[in-house]
């Protein structure tokens, strides 16, 4: 079987999202950690903002907008409406359902392709719930249209999929990945997951055939990693900055992650 690997078809962690009831909250809370927070507009029945790295990736602070927590939509979402809609299309609606209906935290993570329907035709090669690719996009809060396209299966022990079809640099700009905290390149992600060895095969099949036992799988510049949940609960991240020590921040405002600021 082929395998799509990060090495040859130049896939790169692109973001991490964040599902949060009060974006403004949100916002204040990263800001107050030394972030800068950047708004980064709507799409549709949510809003979002971005916290970017010199590397170009991202924390994705997400959130439902008011109007669609409105109690004829609570009651949609409760009877499943929306989700069997999503699951009769067999798209990727199934798996960003889960993100607004779920707690608050943590909720998927995001690669970056250049090739998606090539990519997704490999991974059918493997499994058979490859789901159906769609074209999203975003309005910026200076009313610029970004778009691009994700894909990929519903399993978030593998990532989504996303393609760009406007200019990368429009949906993610390096002129915001200044902080007050010196927070530079977003280095390492440490997954909290149910079954690692399920998690990590899943990865070394798919995203990279150099991946396999304790070794770490570098997508892009990003290390990936997973761990046992019932030893650690949190996603971990690891940024790195210029100052001479580990830094922890505050979890109490990260949402669910356990961000550390590392020398680099």
């Amino acid at each position: 079987m082929s395998q799509y690997s990060s090495s040859d078809q130049a896939i790169q962690f692109d973001h991490i999202v964040i599902f949060v009831s009060d974006l403004d909250r949100a916002i204040n809370d990263f800001s107050s950690l030394g972030f800068n927070v950047t708004r980064g507009g709507s799409h549709g029945l949510t809003e979002n903002a971005l916290i970017i790295f010199t590397n170009q990736t991202y924390i994705e602070l997400l959130a439902v907008k008011p109007f669609y927590t409105n109690p004829l939509m609570a009651i949609a979402n409760r009877l499943g409406i929306l989700r069997w809609q999503a699951e009769k299309r067999r798209s990727i609606y199934c798996r960003l359902l889960r993100w607004v209906n779920g707690d608050v935290g943590p909720v998927d993570w995001c690669v970056r392709v250049t090739d998606l329907a090539a990519c997704a035709d490999c991974w059918k090669e493997g499994r058979s719930d490859v789901l159906n690719s769609e074209t999203f996009a975003r309005e910026r809060t200076d009313g610029e249209i970004i778009r691009w396209h994700l894909g990929g299966i519903n399993n978030s022990n593998l990532p989504i999929l996303l393609q760009d079809i406007t200019p990368l640099d429009q949906r993610v700009p390096l002129a915001d990945a200044v902080h007050l905290n010196q927070g530079a390149e977003l280095r390492e992600i440490q997954f909290s997951v149910a079954d690692p060895a399920v998690a990590c095969g899943m990865a070394n099949k798919f995203l990279g055939p150099e991946f396999g036992g304790d070794n770490p799988l570098m997508v892009g510049n990003v290390q990936i990693s997973f761990v046992d949940q019932s030893v650690q609960d949190m996603i971990c991240l690891s940024i790195t900055y210029s100052g001479k020590q580990i830094e922890q921040l505050d979890t109490r405002k990260t949402y669910g992650l356990s961000i550390k600021l590392v020398p680099a």
